[in-house]
Parts: C-alpha cells; sequence; structure tokens
C-alpha cells in the first residue's frame, strides 16, 4: 500500500464522530468509512412516532459541532423542547456530515462481511471484494437482540405494527422495556399490558422538582467527584425523598412543573410505585437497572399498565407478586421478550475478536491497530458524546499524539476484574457498562486533558464542578473557555453546599477504604 489506509466500520453517530476526527488529524491517510445502509443517521435517525430521547439535545451534543446550551426555557417543558423529538437526532448527524464534508469519504450499502487478520493489517471482506487496511476502526455498536423465551404464546419481535386489544406480557425493567410498554399502552390501542419485573428499578424524572430542568442539568462534576459508594448510598435516601415529599421540593426550589396525571388519586398512584420500584432496587440494583424513560409511570397511575413479578413457569398464567409474596393470574395474549445487546463482532471476526478483549471498549489488548468505538453502554448518560470521546482517545494513538500504554494488559486485567464486580448482573462479556463520566476521565486522562484547577484556574474549575456534566469541559481542541464561562449553573447554593459537606466525608470515606483495602494485603500476605 503506498498510503496509509485507515478502515471505519459503521456510518452511525459514532462512525461518523470518528470520521470527522480522523479526518482532523489523520492528514495523508486515505480514510474510507463503510455503511451497510444507504443513508448516515444510525438507529436514531429514523425512530418510531413520538420518540422522545432520554438526555438531553445539550449533554448528546459533541463537542466538535455545537448547538444547543443548557438554559432550560420552562415554557418548552410541555413539548419536551430540551429533548431529540422524533427525527430531530437524525437531522442532526445529517447537519454535522455536511458541515465538515463527510460523506465523499462514506461508502454507502457497502455492507463488510467479514475481517480476517493478514500481514499488512487487516482485510474486509465485502460482497464486491476484498481490500487491506492499515488501521481498523469499529463502530457498529450494540445491536438489540430479544432473549429467548420458552413458552407456546406468540412473541412480539417487531415494533413496526403495534398490536391492538391484546393482552401483552413485557419482560424487563430497562429503557427499552419502560418504553415499549409505553408504547402499547397508549389509550387508542386498548391492550392490557403487563410489566414483569425481577427486581426493582430506579426511575429518573426527564424534568426533576429542583428547579423543573431535565435531570441532565443537575448531574453535576461536584456531585460525580463522590466516591461511587457513598455517592449512591446517599442517592438512594435522596431519591426516596424525591419521591415522598415531591410538592415540597417544586415548592421550595421554584419547579413550576407541568405535572403528569392531572388526577390527584392517579398522582399518588404514580407516586407510590414510584416509591416501590425504588425501595426494591437496593444496593447493585439501584444503580444497574435504571431508566429515563418516566412516561411508563403514568400509565401504570391510570391503569394502562400493571407491574407484576416474574413468571412462574413457562406458561405466563401465573406471576409472583411483584415485592410481596402473592401469585397473580392473568391471561396474556402477547410475550414481549426482555431485549438483550450483542455486539456482532464475533460474527464479524469468526470469533477472533470479543468485546471483552478490548481496553476501556476501545484498543485491543494484543492488536495495536484495531479498535472499538460506541460499544460502551452508559448506566446514566448517552452513547454518542462517550463515543466522541472515545474516538478522540483513538486518533490520537493511531496519529502518534500519544503513547499506548505499556502496561495495557495489567491495567486491562484490574478493569475487568472491577467492572465483573461492579456489575455482576449484567453480560459484560457482550458490553461494557460504564458510568459515563468516570468513565470519561478515563479517556480524557490518558490524553492530558482533564480540566484541572492548575491547567483552567480556580475561578473556572469552580464554575465546571458546579455546572451541568458534559464532555464540553474536555481541554483539547474542542475546548471554549467562553462557553464555560457563560454555562448556566442549575444546581442550587443550598444543595451545592450539601455537596461540598459530603465531599469532605468523602476524603474521609475514601482514606478508610484505602486503610482497608492496605490491611487487606498484608493479612493476605
Amino acid at each position: 500500500m503506498s498510503c496509509k489506509r485507515l478502515a471505519i466500520i459503521g456510518a452511525g453517530s459514532s462512525g461518523l464522530v470518528t470520521l470527522k476526527h480522523a479526518l482532523d488529524r489523520l492528514p495523508g491517510w486515505e480514510i474510507v468509512c463503510f455503511e451497510k445502509g444507504g443513508d448516515t443517521v444510525g438507529c436514531w435517525g429514523n425512530p418510531y412516532p413520538g420518540f422522545v430521547s432520554t438526555s438531553t439535545k445539550f449533554t448528546t451534543q459533541f463537542a466538535c459541532y455545537r448547538k444547543w446550551d443548557c438554559e432550560a426555557d420552562p415554557a418548552s417543558r410541555a413539548e419536551r423542547e430540551d429533548f431529540f423529538r422524533g427525527a430531530e437526532y437524525g437531522q442532526y448527524l445529517k447537519e454535522f456530515s455536511g458541515a465538515f464534508g463527510l460523506e465523499k469519504h462514506i461508502r454507502l450499502h457497502a455492507k463488510v462481511d467479514r475481517i480476517t487478520r493478514v500481514e499488512e493489517g487487516w482485510k474486509l471482506w465485502m460482497e464486491e471484494g476484498a481490500e487491506v487496511f492499515n488501521r481498523v476502526i469499529v463502530c457498529t455498536g450494540l445491536a438489540e437482540r430479544p432473549k429467548k423465551v420458552n413458552t407456546h404464546l406468540p412473541l412480539l419481535r417487531s415494533m413496526d405494527e403495534l398490536p391492538e386489544g391484546k393482552g401483552i406480557v413485557v419482560l424487563g425493567g430497562g429503557e427499552s422495556a419502560a418504553d415499549i410498554a409505553h408504547r402499547l399502552a397508549a389509550p387508542e390501542l386498548g391492550n392490557r399490558v403487563y410489566l414483569s419485573l425481577k427486581t426493582g428499578i430506579r426511575v429518573s424524572p426527564r424534568y426533576h422538582p429542583i428547579r423543573g430542568v431535565p435531570s441532565d442539568f443537575l448531574r453535576n462534576r461536584l456531585m460525580l467527584s463522590i466516591h461511587r459508594g457513598l455517592r449512591n448510598a446517599i442517592g438512594q435516601k435522596f431519591v426516596e425523598a424525591r419521591i415522598r415529599h415531591r410538592e415540597k421540593f417544586e415548592r421550595a426550589f421554584r419547579a413550576n412543573p407541568e405535572g403528569h396525571a392531572q388526577d390527584e388519586s392517579a398522582n399518588a398512584r404514580r407516586k407510590q410505585w414510584d416509591a416501590r420500584l425504588t425501595a426494591a432496587a437496593k444496593d447493585n440494583l439501584f444503580n444497574v437497572f435504571h431508566t429515563k424513560s418516566d412516561e411508563f409511570l403514568d400509565d401504570v397511575a391510570e391503569g394502562r399498565i400493571s407491574i407484576v413479578g416474574p413468571p412462574k413457569g413457562d406458561g405466563f398464567r401465573e406471576f409472583s407478586e411483584f415485592d410481596g409474596e402473592g401469585i397473580i393470574e392473568i391471561e396474556p395474549d402477547i410475550v414481549c421478550p426482555m431485549i438483550g445487546y450483542t455486539s456482532g463482532l464475533e460474527d464479524l471476526t469468526d470469533g477472533a475478536l470479543r468485546v471483552r478483549d478490548f481496553h476501556l471498549g476501545c484498543l485491543h489488548v494484543r492488536h495495536a491497530d484495531m479498535f472499538l468505538v460506541g460499544f460502551a453502554r452508559p448506566i446514566i448518560g448517552n452513547v454518542p458524546t462517550i463515543s466522541e470521546m472515545q474516538a478522540k482517545l483513538v486518533i490520537s494513538l493511531i496519529a502518534g499524539n500519544i503513547e499506548r500504554p505499556r502496561d495495557l494488559i495489567v491495567r486491562h486485567e484490574q478493569e475487568r476484574a472491577r467492572v465483573e464486580r461492579e456489575f455482576p448482573l449484567l453480560n459484560t462479556e457482550a458490553l461494557l457498562p460504564v458510568e459515563m463520566f468516570p468513565y470519561c476521565d478515563q479517556l480524557a486522562g490518558m490524553r492530558n486533558s482533564l480540566p484541572t484547577v492548575r491547567k483552567v484556574g480556580l475561578r473556572r474549575w469552580w464554575k465546571i464542578m458546579r455546572a451541568p456534566a458534559s464532555t464540553l469541559h474536555y481541554l483539547d481542541d474542542d475546548y471554549d473557555a467562553d462557553a464555560v464561562d457563560s454555562q448556566r449553573v442549575h444546581s442550587p447554593p443550598l444543595i451545592t453546599g450539601l455537596l461540598v459537606l459530603i465531599k469532605l466525608v468523602d476524603l474521609l470515606y475514601r482514606r478508610m477504604r484505602r486503610g482497608a483495602s492496605s490491611r487487606g494485603s498484608v493479612g493476605s500476605g
């Protein structure tokens, strides 16, 4: 090959932002992006009618293509204009692609069937032939796949045509299941929907009773700097208090909310079920099974969705009572299986590559010329901006701006042990579960782009700590100091003061954990 060649597989949000940064930082390279479909808007570009994203426009936009601030106009809440609706995100990606001239580097209807290792790098096999590339970045991401269910009942495998007048059991409590249940419970469909949960779930409101802003706008770096164990223990209590005393929060912090169900008794039922779901989601469950698709609670409050426990046997006629000991009998017509996630990476490489073998979900531990972008799944957060952080790290390594860690294998083993310890209920073989900003900080630390006091000054650092957390704060080519200075802080001074006090406790908490860890190491030796 006369010049170095880079292949990017997939032209959804992850592939597009990777392509943009590759073109910026790899002059002289031949860069080709392969997309099996006929457009470049990915899975968000053509969603179902009524789609509303769970992350705000502000936090989901790329740092290299900014369009929104975090002002949160109260007049827009009823229409949820702070979030992407319908095909708005697809339009954003089209504008992004056009702004940077990405189209001419993308081959549409070019499906990569197989990837194999060769002496020069990697060979990509397609219907029209094979090509060899020095570096490959796979950006196809995780695909939803219904899990197997043993039942004689019909299974709902597609939401293209929604059933009407049916009894439907939806299995699972993640955002996909909650969203599916909500869509099936639309009043005009006349369905009887049952949401079957093995455990409780943590439901975050799209608009928080504190100030009435999107929950994204109250999640700041000061909060996230507190140790995860302490933060989640306190967070559980705070969420319980927020549910019980929502009206008091709204009055105290001038939320001026749009409200949920108009009927007073329906509001009471909504609050009751919110509290029951949270109470059953303690410890690890509180932090793993989390959803911001909170519309289903209105359906529960108004009787269109019934929450039950897991099924008893394969008949789907008897279910455990949720957080109780009784048995509930129902007569469903259809079962909607639990949604799992698959990478497709092993099929693409005949088992040669697995997600678990990529450090931080990006860097292969053995092959320094193979990368992933878009395979981390945030417990709270969004995939597109995480993908941009991954892309910046990967492209920096390819460009030679930073060095590949010499102790990568050791780091990876330690990281794998931590992930498996903290997320024992998730299939960490197929996906990498992450807390968005602690994870992005790891990536930024490898690129030396963390916003420290020394680098940005005390005043601006304190602003970054209190403002809505986003990937706009990292110190790279896309950093805008003026935008940071003008960014609005939504966290009330009282909450900030409480976080500062908790941070002081956090310092002692971390010291105690380090001491306990050291004593354990000595004892085991």
